[in-house]
């Protein structure tokens, strides 16, 4: 575990800034079985009503918006996550290519508190279990925080979380860093998101997700992208295709990554794409 001084000083500072921003290095499987990590960076944003829980690419991009004027929506399949502190609601922001929607939900997490602990750059930290969307999680919380949150949908423990793993380590959170800013800050994103969203239930997002494995090219053949030798799809590798041949390869391609990358942190809501055979 990365040791560094951030937290004494961030202790001592925390009550006097609108925003509290923490930065979790996050090591994660793709596919749950392969010994292959991935690492991704996850900042959480907690302002006097509500947090922000997202990925470092849209940090990047909401910095050039502010900079620019320039509004960005990136295209990229992601996720965005908000919560709202005064009801504990969650929000999902799922960004498919041309659509957003919003999944909302109240996650309850029972938390056992372990007699555990141990000492992270000079912070005491206590063990926490708990079952939650298809894991066992272990959690290491420190009370020097005035805050009960974590990394995602975390929270409800007496303290802030400092590391979270689930116990066969698909993911693993660990805090890095942490910044504080006078003024609460807003990301643009989230505003672009709430702007451009549809509410829909879990059962008809899983439905948009099976259709789209199923027909993969259905944004193009809908004609809501004109692909051809002057305006190529192109795809997360670099590669730029527009040729029929290619987007049929690209349609098995992207069926097969799906399948194969098919660990969400939320495994009891995993996508069954081996049902379905085309």
């Amino acid at each position: 575990m990365k040791t560094t001084v951030f937290l004494l000083i961030f202790c001592v500072s925390t009550l006097s800034a609108q925003t509290h921003r923490y930065i979790y290095d996050l090591v994660y499987k793709p596919d749950s079985a392969s010994v292959n990590t991935r690492k991704a960076n996850y900042y959480l944003d907690i302002n006097p009503t509500e947090t922000y829980y997202f990925e470092r690419p849209y940090f990047v991009s909401d910095s050039i918006e502010t900079a620019t004027g320039r509004k960005i929506f990136s295209g990229k399949t992601s996720d965005l996550l908000s919560k709202n502190l005064k009801t504990n609601e969650y929000t999902l922001f799922s960004i498919q290519y041309f659509e957003v929607y919003q999944l909302k939900d109240k996650p309850q997490m029972k938390w056992k508190i372990e007699n555990e602990t141990k000492t992270f750059s000079s912070l005491q930290l206590q063990k926490a279990t708990t079952r939650f969307a298809g894991r066992n999680w272990v959690a290491w919380f420190s009370k020097e925080f005035p805050f009960q949150e974590g990394p995602y949908k975390f929270h409800g423990l007496p303290g802030m979380i400092i590391e979270i793993y689930d116990d066969k380590k698909n993911y693993h959170f660990t805090l890095n860093k942490s910044e504080n800013f006078k003024e609460t800050y807003s990301m643009k994103i989230f505003k672009n998101a709430r702007e451009r969203g549809t509410e829909i239930p879990y059962s008809k997002y899983q439905s948009l997700l099976m259709n789209y494995y199923q027909n993969p090219l259905k944004f193009i053949q809908s004609g809501q992208l004109e692909i051809n030798e002057n305006n190529k799809l192109t795809l997360d590798d670099g590669r730029t295709i527009y040729k029929p041949e290619e987007l049929r390869l690209f349609e098995k391609e992207e069926q097969e990554r799906l399948r194969k990358y098919n660990n969400p942190i939320e495994l009891d809501k995993a996508i069954r794409y081996s049902g379905f055979k085309k």
